[in-house]
C-alpha cells in the first residue's frame, strides 16, 4: 500500500477556521482522523513517541495494520456507531508499549458522514494511583478490622457510623446493631454515661478531654476498663467525624490492684513480724535478762553476809543468761540464719530438716553451690515456712525438699503426704511466701487437694538483684 502524502495530517483539517485549528492544537492528547473503513486519514501528536509506528506508517494504513485485532475492532466499531448514531463513544483498552502494559481511554466523535475523530488519552498513571489507593484502602480496612484496639466512628452528634471487629467482640454486639445510635447508649456502664456525654460535648466544642477512662460490661458480665481517645477526621465530602480509639487496660488495672494489695500485705506482714518479735523478746529473752539482773543484784547484796546464797543467785543468773542467749539465737535464725550466710542454702536447708520432728528428705545437686543472696534468702524462707505449715497443720508422716537450678531460675519445692487443703490466705505464712517470691519476679504455686498432701512450688529468677 502506498501512503498518501504527509501533508494530509490532521493539522490541515477540512475547515480552515482558525478557531478550530487553535482548539485542536490546544488538546494535548493524540488525535486521529479515521474513515469508517478503518483507514487513517490524518493525525496530530505532540511527540512521535505517542505513535506505535513510524509517522510514515500511519496515514493510509488501516487500524488493523497498526493495532492489535481486539483493539482495532473496538476502535472501528465505536467509530461506526459514532457516525451512525451521531453520539460520542468511549472505549478503554490496554497496549504493550516498549515492553510495558499501558492503559488508554479513547473518545470517538463523528466528524463527517464517513469519518470520525479518535482522541486517545494514556491514563496508566491514574490507574496505578487508583489501584495503589485501593490497596491502601484495603490495607487500612484490614488493619481497622483486625486491630485489638476498639475503634468507633461517630458524627458530630455522637451517632455511631461504624465499629471494628474488636469492639463488636468485646461488647457482644454486631456492627449493624450499633449504627445510628449514640455511642454512649451501648457498652458503657450506666454510671459513666453522663460523663461520656459531657466529654463528647467538650470534644465537639474543641476542648478535647484527652484520655478518658470508662467502664464497660462484657457479654459474660466481666467489667472492662478502657482508655478512650478521639481524633478528628473528615469523610469524602469533608464533613467532620470523630474516630474514637479505646485501649482495654483491664489486665493492667488488675495487675496494678494486685501490686497495691501485695504491697499492703507486705506492709501488714512487716508490722505483724515486728509485733511478733517484740512479743517474743518481751516474753522470752527480755524476761530472762530481767531475771539475770535480779539474780545479780541479790548476789551482790548477799555476797559478804552469805557467800553460798550469793553463789546460788549467780548460778541462776547464768542459767537465765544461757536461756536468753538461746532464744535470741532462735530469733536471729528466724530473721536470717548465720548458717545461710556462712555456708549457703544447702547447709541451712539441711539444718531445718534436721530439726523437724518428722523425716524430711532433702534433694539437692550440690550443698556447697551458692546463688545470689536474695535468691538464697527467699528459697530458705520458702522451705522454712512450708515445713512449719507441714508440722502445724498437715498431720504428715514425712516431707521432701527439692532445690535445683533449672535454666535461669532456682526451683524450690516442698511436698508432704499430709491431709492437704492448704490455702495461701491473706495474712497467712503461705500468703507471705507468695508476696516474697513475686517481689523477686518469681512464680509461686500451691497444689493442695484435700486428702492428697500439699506441694509448694517456687521458681526464683537467678538474676534477682538486691
Amino acid at each position: 500500500m502506498t501512503a498518501p502524502p504527509r501533508d494530509e495530517r490532521l493539522d490541515r483539517p477540512a475547515t480552515s477556521d482558525s478557531t478550530a485549528r487553535a482548539l485542536v492544537a490546544a488538546i494535548p492528547d493524540p488525535i486521529f482522523r479515521i474513515g469508517v473503513d478503518g483507514t487513517y486519514r490524518g493525525f496530530k501528536v505532540d511527540s512521535e513517541e505517542d505513535l506505535l509506528t513510524p509517522p510514515d506508517e500511519v496515514i493510509g494504513y488501516s487500524v488493523h495494520e497498526r493495532l492489535p485485532v481486539g483493539v482495532a475492532d473496538a476502535v472501528l466499531a465505536a467509530g461506526r456507531r459514532a457516525v451512525s448514531e451521531q453520539e460520542p463513544q468511549h472505549i478503554e483498552y490496554t497496549l504493550e508499549v516498549r515492553g510495558e502494559t499501558r492503559d488508554y481511554e479513547g473518545r470517538v466523535v463523528a466528524c463527517g458522514p464517513d469519518e470520525f475523530v479518535f482522541i486517545v488519552r494514556d491514563f496508566t498513571e491514574r490507574t496505578r494511583q487508583e489501584r495503589e489507593l485501593e490497596r491502601e484502602r484495603d490495607f487500612s480496612r484490614a488493619v481497622v478490622r483486625s486491630t485489638p484496639s476498639f475503634l468507633a466512628l461517630v458524627d458530630t452528634e455522637g451517632t455511631l457510623l461504624g465499629v471494628n471487629r474488636a469492639l463488636e467482640r468485646a461488647a457482644g454486639i454486631p456492627e449493624e446493631a450499633w449504627i445510628g445510635l449514640p455511642f454512649w447508649t451501648l457498652f458503657i456502664v450506666e454510671q459513666d454515661v453522663e460523663r461520656a456525654k459531657h466529654d463528647f460535648e467538650r470534644l465537639r466544642d474543641g476542648d478535647a478531654p484527652g484520655v478518658v477512662e470508662y467502664e464497660h460490661v462484657a457479654p459474660d458480665g466481666e467489667r472492662l476498663v478502657v482508655d478512650w481517645t478521639a481524633t478528628i477526621v473528615h469523610d469524602a465530602e469533608g464533613a467532620p467525624r470523630f474516630l474514637l480509639c479505646g485501649l482495654d487496660i483491664t489486665a493492667r488495672k488488675q495487675v496494678e490492684e494486685e501490686i497495691r494489695r501485695s504491697r499492703a500485705r507486705i506492709v501488714s506482714a512487716g508490722d505483724a513480724e515486728r509485733k511478733r518479735l517484740e512479743r517474743n523478746l518481751h516474753d522470752g529473752a527480755q524476761q530472762n535478762l530481767v531475771s539475770v539482773s535480779h539474780a545479780v543484784h541479790l548476789a551482790l547484796r548477799e555476797l559478804r553476809s552469805d557467800p553460798d546464797r550469793a553463789e546460788q543467785h549467780l548460778d541462776r543468773a547464768l542459767e537465765e543468761l544461757t536461756t536468753a542467749h538461746e532464744e535470741l539465737r532462735e530469733l536471729a535464725r528466724g530473721l536470717h540464719p548465720q548458717l545461710l550466710t556462712l555456708q549457703g542454702l544447702g547447709a541451712a536447708v539441711r539444718a531445718l530438716a534436721g530439726r523437724a520432728p518428722i523425716p524430711v528428705t532433702v534433694v539437692m545437686v550440690d550443698d556447697g553451690q551458692r546463688w545470689p543472696p536474695l535468691v538464697e534468702s527467699a528459697a530458705y524462707f520458702v522451705v522454712s515456712e512450708a515445713l512449719t505449715n507441714v508440722l502445724k497443720y498437715a498431720r504428715a508422716s514425712s516431707a521432701t525438699v527439692r532445690v535445683a537450678p533449672r535454666d535461669d531460675v532456682l526451683v524450690v519445692e516442698v511436698s508432704d503426704d499430709g491431709c492437704g487443703g492448704a490455702r495461701p490466705e491473706v495474712g497467712s505464712g503461705l500468703g507471705g511466701l507468695r508476696d516474697r517470691v513475686e517481689a523477686l519476679d518469681g512464680t509461686f504455686e500451691l497444689d493442695s487437694p484435700p486428702g492428697a498432701g500439699t506441694r509448694v512450688h517456687a521458681a526464683l529468677p537467678l538474676a534477682a538483684e538486691p
